[in-house]
């Protein structure tokens, strides 16, 4: 008897048209409030003027572009992750480096949650989450 196989939908907005939230439960998963639609875009996003974790801009879509970053540092925030393998794209699309941020104490390339990681203008970067919850991980890989 031949081996059965079922292949299963990959997670697009067809499949999760109002989102995956990332909640607050007995696992400790953060509640930031975002709902990320994977296969979403959101254009002309400004970063938080200023920089900084606290107030940074809470990305909420698979691909983003930015288009202000009126002074270098200003910030954006990957949402906490929902699942392990979990991608946001950024592009920046500005001349200016653009400081991006884990929530909460979610890290970026095992960098210190209020530090964040760089991401000079003109780049493109895929934040890949490798796992959830209170202090997830995520893995920043940039353009050449």
């Amino acid at each position: 008897m031949p081996a059965s196989t079922q292949t299963l939908p990959s997670p697009t907005t067809t499949n999760f048209p109002n989102g995956i939230r990332a909640g607050s439960n007995s696992s400790g998963l953060i509640n930031d409030g975002a709902i990320f639609v994977p296969g979403s875009t959101g254009t002309g996003i400004t970063a938080h003027a200023g920089g900084g974790q606290a107030n940074a801009t809470l990305l909420t879509t698979q691909f983003n572009r930015i288009d202000t970053v009126a002074t270098i540092a200003d910030s954006v925030k990957l949402p906490a992750p929902s699942y392990i393998g979990q991608e946001v794209e950024i592009v920046n699309n500005t001349t200016n480096s653009l400081q991006v941020f884990g929530s909460g104490t979610d890290t970026i390339n095992g960098v210190a949650t209020a530090t964040g990681v760089a991401q000079a203008g003109g780049k493109f970067a895929t934040y890949k989450a490798s796992s959830i919850g209170t202090a997830a991980k995520w893995h920043q890989m940039l353009s050449a």
